[in-house]
């Protein structure tokens, strides 16, 4: 539903149509057509700002649920609106409409990848969810292709309609099968919940955090500046390839509609493949202990510097010779896979308690990328020259190259400490919160934090023989501490895991 219009504009706005169901067809210009594929990102970059409170407030289950929503309305509506209205204005509202639901797809997605699955995993599960851009784009490419050829009603108007339609299907599908945590889960085992945590899963009536969010340590840290630079590359190179590669076939290569659809998805399904070899390949290397860090670093250099390598080989490749200008654009686009164990890992890694609010931070860079992509690409190839191809493909390849630099500098694959998980930070604080009592228990003070009523009443039923009812059990990475009483007053604090049960 996102990427089909750069197929379709070609047959929607069809030259030599005037004389063949012309009602069918669209006379909007160069400029127009810049505006509607902009205006999907325009609303994909207002949604990344509530979405950390949506992400929050709904649950990423019925966040995307309703990101779905507006994408199948907007999808079937639009032929229906094109042909009877004419205007594009009605379509450039519509497309930004599912525009603003696309924008929450990644933070939501990333929201889920964080709580489902372990840390030495976390760049396979990137690559599986966003391996869904790849199986897009291929299949839009080529099945678009192939609806506009079919005789009913021109072709163009059934793509949005069978896409629609699709994802009805896949919403039902979702809204069944998901859960926001695992534990909310109906299919999961009890052996599986306990893999996702790290084996250290125990009966808990309360898992909290209670940290606010450290948003100026996040907006200054300079691996956050490098993944937002990249987000942005990322973002624009695959957006100007998403949206005017079919059209640069069509000019520059000459392909006809046929060859358009195969030659337009073949760089994209590559990708799909070297996505998922890339983020094993680096998960198995970070199994056998090797620096995090040094595997991010490698990972986003193939991304940024092979991808632009290939990408200005493609513009020197003579034009007569389409098929290594594509096997040029096919390298690259397999070797910007290599995305998803470098920048896109750290997304999950650098402050795994705020990775709603990080993927939101970098998706509002990818956003402004994704708006600004159609719009200057299109203006370098108004004219449609072959020089202006060429610059076009420069112009990609350089902002590779800069952002690749900035991650190489001040990237990396660890956790920063003011965004570790509870079972890691926990056993830093612990230390000043612990005292030793004459029986030798522990017990946690948390200096003058500790409950003053709490502390009376026990000395009262102390004094009077009454046993106490209950004490709670605070497990802080493996260790047990006892506290005898509520946990009340555990603000700006992390509480792992915690358990009550009662003295006989």
């Amino acid at each position: 539903m996102r990427t089909c219009f750069g197929m379709a504009m070609v047959d929607i706005v069809r030259s030599g149509n005037e004389t063949f169901h012309s009602d069918l067809h669209m006379d909007w210009n160069g400029e127009e057509q810049a505006r509607i594929h902009t205006s999907f990102y325009i609303g994909a970059f207002i949604a990344v700002f509530p979405s950390e409170f949506l992400a929050k407030k709904l649950g990423p289950k019925h966040l995307l649920s309703f990101a779905l929503i507006l994408n199948i309305i907007g999808s079937i509506l639009t032929p229906f609106v094109a042909i009877y209205f004419k205007t594009y204005i009605l379509i450039f509202g519509i497309r930004m409409i599912m525009g603003f639901g696309y924008g929450f797809m990644i933070p939501a997605g990333s929201v889920l990848i964080s709580k489902w699955f372990p840390i030495s995993e976390k760049s396979t599960a990137m690559a599986i969810f966003t391996t869904g851009n790849q199986i897009g784009i291929a299949v839009s490419m080529f099945l678009t292709a192939k609806l506009c050829q079919l005789p009913i009603f021109e072709g163009w108007p059934l793509v949005f309609i069978v896409y629609g339609l699709i994802g009805v299907i896949f919403l039902i599908v979702w809204h069944v099968r998901l859960a926001d945590k695992p534990r909310e889960s109906r299919y999961i085992t009890a052996t599986e919940l306990t893999y996702i945590k790290g084996g250290k899963q125990k009966r808990s009536r309360a898992e909290t955090i209670v940290r606010p969010t450290p948003y100026m340590k996040i907006i200054l840290n300079g691996c956050v500046c490098a993944i937002c630079v990249c987000s942005f590359a990322q973002s624009f190179v695959l957006v100007a390839l998403v949206t005017y590669l079919p059209k640069y076939n069509q000019i520059a290569l000459k392909m006809n509609l046929t060859y358009n659809g195969i030659w337009s998805s073949l760089p994209f399904f590559i990708q799909m493949i070297t996505k998922l070899l890339f983020a094993v390949i680096a998960d198995k290397v970070k199994q056998a202990k090797v620096n995090a860090t040094l595997v991010t670093k490698v990972s986003n250099a193939i991304a940024s510097f092979v991808s632009a390598a290939f990408i200005v080989l493609a513009a020197l490749t003579p034009f007569g010779s389409a098929e290594l200008v594509q096997l040029s654009i096919i390298i690259s686009m397999a070797a910007f896979s290599a995305y998803v164990p470098g920048y896109n890992t750290s997304i999950v890694t650098v402050a795994p308690q705020f990775t709603a609010f990080i993927s939101s931070y970098a998706q509002l860079y990818a956003q402004i990328a994704s708006t600004l992509a159609p719009i200057l690409i299109g203006r370098i190839t108004s004219h449609d020259t072959i020089e202006e191809w060429k610059f076009a493909f420069y112009s990609l390849a350089a902002v590779l190259a800069v952002t690749g630099i900035v991650f190489q500098i001040f990237g990396h694959g660890r956790t920063e400490p003011w965004g570790e998980t509870p079972s890691n930070a926990a056993s830093a604080r612990i230390s000043t919160s612990l005292a030793v009592c004459e029986d030798g228990q522990c017990k946690l003070t948390l200096l003058e934090k500790h409950n003053h009523d709490f502390r009376t009443e026990s000395k009262m039923s102390s004094d009077s023989g009454i046993a106490k009812k209950k004490i709670s059990r605070v497990s802080y990475a493996g260790e047990e501490i006892l506290i005898p009483g509520r946990i009340e007053d555990l603000e700006n604090d992390v509480i792992y895991s915690i358990e009550e049960e009662r003295e006989d």
